[in-house]
């Protein structure tokens, strides 16, 4: 199936190629030795001996056997496709600016990582076989028809192709048409459901749940609607054409076929006329699931074609000296420029802080100097080493990134803190708690601190990184005054005491007064030496 998917997500089928390709053989050999059975069985009929029943029961069980092992190798290569798929998604998003990211949110990140991986299930695991199978059972079966029965036998499959036609022409385009527009009523009520409960706390506070109520009011009625569409334009016809498939007409047609011939050549018209029908059974939901798939490879393919951030290829070790200069550095966002033309060297051994208005870029600053962001003009070298030629590892080793907000993870405060060092034993665990002025057990939940608790724990981080260069967005906005003069108090003895390159953005213009240096972003743009 690789050429029915983009390019972007088609390449990763061939880590299960083998699978997938011995799936299909698996498949159709167990649709001929199916055929096989059925002859047998029609043999059967004229010379009922032991040996003859036994052949039937080898044919009968090496299909089945057969079948199962299409099964399985299929499940397996579908199974090695979406853990390729799901890694390369991961190590593509990690690797994407912020700007980038910041264009998908969280819903719509998890369904392109969960809910379209899954939708290409039936694309990769169960298309290929019953692709074949479609091929290979139908053209047996008219083969072994024809050579019991005569020429006019082929009458008794005229119900199944007029309905297989109608299935892989007007429904398959009916189908196409209206689950694309399905998925996106469907989208649309989810999205109001959750807005909708969102809104029922919202409005104890600020009395606004109504805007979300008449949104979910409309996204029911264009669903219902929906809904009734699809029935009318698409399920009442596969209905129809279904009805066709069944094996009641299949035998009606036989029976007027095969009237006055023997006992085999009717055996041969029920048997042959219901097998060369029964795959195309599989495109009523089958044509759905393909063009579910297909959808969702697209929309997985233009997450994958987003461009990344550079990848470097210098692993500096030595880590000398950890001044931070930024050289013209410029950010625009459309025809704005965030950032025009920035200079501006951050001193080792120095607290520098960032202030300026909202909007003035303080934010995008920091995800510049940490590589998290690619400026359209200029450059930050860190030690002198250009940030993009660092390979990605050691730039975040190189440059730790503490960005605003008070996200942690639902694990207790110790677990927390050792992704940053790892083998830190307690004692150092709870001094940098202590630095970031956080009382607390390391066996907390983190998830269960307050606002201003979970900043402190991750201004935590700070004080155990490595890092030569630490970047703080906003660290104390949740903190009160004295608390806060306490944090900044710690970040300027760690910047003096271990020789570290802090950069600061804050709003505080006291705390600012005391730092080292300061950038305003408010005043001016390019900032001299």
């Amino acid at each position: 199936m690789k050429w029915f998917l983009p390019p972007a997500v088609g390449s990763v089928l061939r880590r299960s190629a083998l699978y997938s390709t011995l799936g299909v053989g698996c498949a159709a050999a167990a649709g001929l030795a199916t055929v096989a059975a059925l002859t047998s069985m029609v043999w059967l009929l004229r010379n009922p001996t032991q040996w003859s029943a036994s052949v039937v029961a080898a044919f009968l069980v090496t299909g089945a056997g057969l079948s199962a092992a299409s099964s399985w190798f299929s499940h397996c290569a579908e199974a090695r496709f979406a853990a390729t798929l799901r890694r390369r998604l991961a190590r593509h998003l990690v690797r994407l600016p912020s700007r980038t990211l910041a264009r998908y949110d969280g819903d719509r990140l998890r369904r392109l990582v969960s809910d379209d991986v899954t939708a290409l299930h039936h694309l990769v695991a169960h298309a290929p076989s019953e692709t074949v199978t479609l091929i290979v059972v139908p053209v047996a079966s008219v083969f072994a028809l024809v050579s019991i029965a005569g020429p006019t036998a082929v009458l008794v499959l005229l119900p199944g192709v007029a309905a297989a036609l109608f299935y892989s022409t007007v429904v398959a385009k009916l189908g196409h048409r209206h689950s694309a527009e399905q998925g996106r009523v469907m989208a649309q009520i989810t999205t109001a459901v959750d807005d909708y409960a969102r809104g029922i706390s919202v409005h104890r506070i600020y009395g606004a749940s109504g805007g979300a109520a008449a949104e979910y009011a409309v996204a029911t009625v264009q669903f219902t609607r929906g809904m009734v569409g699809w029935v009318s334009k698409v399920a009442t016809p596969a209905a129809l054409a279904s009805a066709l498939l069944q094996a009641t007409v299949t035998y009606a047609v036989a029976y007027a076929v095969g009237f006055g011939s023997g006992t085999e050549v009717l055996a041969a018209l029920l048997l042959f006329g219901l097998a060369a029908v029964t795959p195309a059974l599989r495109l009523e939901h089958g044509l759905d699931y393909i063009w579910a798939g297909r959808a969702a490879g697209g929309r997985l393919a233009d997450l994958l074609d987003e461009t990344p951030l550079p990848s470097g290829a210098t692993w500096d070790d030595q880590r000398t000296g950890g001044a931070l200069r930024a050289q013209g550095i410029t950010v625009n966002s459309g025809e704005r420029a965030v950032l025009g033309g920035l200079t501006h060297t951050f001193e080792q051994s120095a607290v520098t802080a960032v202030v300026g208005p909202s909007g003035s870029g303080k934010s995008t600053l920091l995800r510049v100097l940490a590589g998290f962001d690619v400026q359209d003009a200029g450059s930050v070298t860190v030690g002198g080493v250009d940030v993009w030629k660092l390979i990605q590892q050691f730039r975040h080793r190189s440059v730790f990134y503490v960005p605003q907000g008070t996200d942690v993870l639902q694990t207790s405060v110790r677990t927390d803190l050792r992704l940053t060092a790892p083998d830190a034993p307690d004692g150092c665990l709870l001094g940098a708690l202590a630095s970031a002025q956080l009382n607390v057990d390391l066996d907390t939940a983190a998830h269960e601190l307050s606002g201003g608790e979970r900043q402190r724990l991750r201004l935590a981080h700070a004080f155990l990184t490595s890092a030569q260069v630490i970047l703080l967005d906003e660290p104390t906005s949740a903190l009160d005054g004295v608390t806060a003069r306490a944090v900044f108090a710690s970040i300027r003895n760690l910047a003096h005491r271990e020789g570290k390159t802090i950069v600061l953005v804050t709003h505080d213009l006291a705390l600012a007064d005391h730092a080292d240096d300061r950038v305003d972003l408010g005043a001016r743009q390019v900032v001299s030496e």
